[in-house]
This record gives structure tokens, sequence and C-alpha cells, in this order.
């Protein structure tokens, strides 16, 4: 059944959606649609495009599309300048896989009544043929990165915007390393990621392989990596815990932490390593930047838009065919991503813990560097782009 019905949303209701023929209003509120009360990629998306319109002064309304709520988790989160008023456009942090069941859930003859702009993440060069059919209904659409902007231009007519995900310096609780029995001299490193969102993407084996080798050198260093995921259901992360069953300098978690315990984590952090094969953004990477610690990323995909040598350590990457069980990317042909160098990982670590001093300049530079980069390209410019587009 799963499989016949995602067929039909592919190609079926995905071509059936009209497309809206209301120009942008941008004296009219702007609605945000997603999975609001959701703690997912695609969910924190919707939050922080609503916190940065509404400290711009933006007005604006919300519309929780969640299929799973988690109220709990975000029972205090609400932006100010929320409106009633009908909205002149509309922000979709929805995957296309996702749009159809949410906009039926508005309904359609709502969807037309408004400009539609979709804040699409896609991770790779080849586009699957739900995304691409999804094309045809969007007005326009939001990217995180220019490496997206470039795969999905080129399939549509309509404005492609490049809005990286507005991350903000956010609280981090102190003493997370006394919370998780971490030695305060232990060389730290973490690593954040969902197993939901393809583990094989995420690639955390990569991350302990490269702990492995740089261990040698630092017998005391201690790697953490928070995953998000069922392991229960998912058999790749339960292959990955079993993997470092035993030692007891490093460690998974798969417990639920708050945002402040996920900040504080990488804050007391010695280095933050991402070994990603792909990244529509990297948003634990800027994350890991804000908090001003040293980041090592692979040289591929959404990242480099804001890491760079100068601020950043950059681990060269060979492009490899995708491989991969994940309903988005199983059977893409042509499809490519990065497998970047555990060796070379483990040495940038080694750099990182005997020069730490220098490593702290670095990391600043690359903090300096993302808060300028974020403010030539927030919602707001992105909107007033629009507005000067249709104007034109």
């Amino acid at each position: 059944m799963r499989t016949i019905y995602r067929f039909l949303r592919a190609h079926v209701l995905q071509r059936l959606i009209p497309r809206s023929r209301l120009a942008f209003n941008p004296r009219r509120p702007v609605e945000i649609v997603g999975y609001l009360s959701m703690a997912v990629g695609v969910g924190e998306s919707a939050r922080l495009c609503a916190g940065a319109l509404s400290e711009a002064g933006w007005a604006i309304s919300l519309s929780d599309v969640s299929t799973h709520p988690d109220e709990n988790s975000f029972a205090g989160w609400m932006p100010s300048h929320l409106s009633t008023e009908p909205a002149g456009g509309r922000i979709w942090h929805l995957n296309p896989p996702m749009l159809p069941r949410a906009i039926l859930k508005k309904g359609v003859a709502n969807f037309t009544r408004a400009f539609n702009i979709g804040y699409f993440a896609w991770e790779l060069e080849v586009v699957p043929a739900e995304w691409r059919n999804a094309m045809h209904y969007m007005n326009a659409v939001f990217v995180p990165s220019e490496f997206t902007r470039r795969t999905i231009a080129p399939l549509t007519a309509a404005p492609v915007i490049v809005v990286p995900h507005p991350v903000t310096e956010k609280p981090a609780t102190e003493g997370m390393r006394q919370k998780f029995g971490i030695e305060e001299d232990a060389f730290l490193v973490s690593f954040i990621f969902s197993a939901g969102s393809s583990i094989n993407r995420k690639n955390p084996q990569a991350v302990i392989e490269a702990f492995r080798i740089f261990s040698v050198e630092c017998p005391s260093a201690f790697l953490l990596m928070k995953a998000s995921g069922n392991i229960n259901k998912d058999e790749g992360l339960r292959e990955l815990v079993a993997s470092v069953a035993g030692n007891t300098r490093i460690r998974i978690v798969i417990d639920r932490m708050s945002d402040s315990d996920i900040n504080g984590l990488i804050r007391c952090s010695d280095a933050y390593l991402s070994l990603h094969r792909s990244e529509g953004f990297g948003l634990t990477v800027a994350e890991a930047i804000m908090q001003r610690t040293p980041v090592i990323s692979t040289a591929w995909s959404g990242t480099v838009d804001f890491c760079d040598p100068d601020n950043s350590w950059l681990v060269a990457s060979p492009l490899i065919p995708v491989v991969d069980t994940h309903p988005e990317f199983a059977g893409l042909k042509g499809a490519v991503w990065a497998d970047p160098s555990p060796e070379e990982a483990a040495g940038y670590l080694g750099d990182i813990f005997r020069a730490p001093e220098r490593a702290r300049e670095k990391a600043e530079r690359a903090r300096e560097f993302l808060l300028r980069y974020l403010a030539e390209n927030s919602y707001e410019k992105a909107l007033q782009t629009l507005a000067a587009m249709q104007a034109s």
C-alpha cells in the first residue's frame, strides 16, 4: 500500500495541485507552514524562518501541519507579530513528498489564495521526479544554499533565491562534560545527526574512523555523538551503536536532549566533526560555528557557502555514486556524493589539538563570516527581492 501511495503522490497528486495566479503582496502578512511542533529538521527550518521574520518586524501567521506533534517540546515557542489577516505570501517549509498531504489538509482552494513559496532543501545534484513535479505549483522557491540553487533553478521558471537558515547563538547549558562524565581536560569531539535523514548521508561511520585514527596520538580524547532516531526500527543506527560497544572513549547518545543541552555539548567541545556526504545547508555545522567551536567539515555541498580554508578545516572529498536504501535517494541514476577521508580529518583533529589557541582564532573568524553571510541573505531581503521583481 505504501509503495502505491508513494507512486500516486509523486506522479499524480503533485501534478493535480493547481498553481496560484496571485502576485506576492508584501503589505500583507507572510504565513509560515510547516511541522512547527515537531523535533525534525524541516520543523526547525520553519521555526527559524518565523523567528527571523518576526524579529525583522514582518507580520506573520503560522500554520502547523505536524503529523506527529510534540507539544511539550515547543510549548514555550511562539514569535511575536502574529496576525489573523489573510496572507499575501506563504512559505512552505516542507519538502515535496510532504506537500500533498499538507495542502489537502489546508484545502486546495485555500492554497490558491496566496502566493506560494516552497522552501526546498535538496542535497544532491540529481533531482527525483517527485521533486521536479512539485516545481510547477510553486510561485517561487527558496533554497538554503548555492549548491541547492544550482540544482533546482534549471527545473522551474519561477524565481529561485538562496536563503540560508537564520541560525542564531542560542542558550547553551553549562556543565555538559560533568553530565556525561567527560574529564575537563579531555579533547572532546562532537557530532550531531539525524539517522532518519539517511545515516549514510550523515556518514557517522567516517567520524568514528577519523576519531579512532586521531586517538592513537591523543588517547585521552573523547567522541560524543548525539543521534536522533529509533534504534528499535533503524538497523543502520543499531549497527552504528553496536560498532562502538565497549569503547570507553566513544559514546553515542540516542536519548532525547534539549536544544540548550545540545548547544552546551557543542560549546564545550574542542572540535565539531562533520564528514557528511552531502548537505543542503549544514545546520549543525552552522550551529557549531555560532558556539565558537572549531569545525572540520566536508569540502562539498551546502556547507561550503560559509566554510572556507580561512575559517574551517575542509576535508577534500572525491565524489562517488550514491548507494542508499533511504526512500529519497534509492535508485537515483547518476547521483554522486562525497567520500571524505577519515585520515585527513584525523590529521586536522591533530592540528587543533596541538594548537588550540590558533584553532579558536580560526573559529572566531568562521563566526564573523557566518554572521555577515546570514545578514546579506536574509528572509527579509529575499521577500524584498520578490516584491521588486514583481514591481519591475
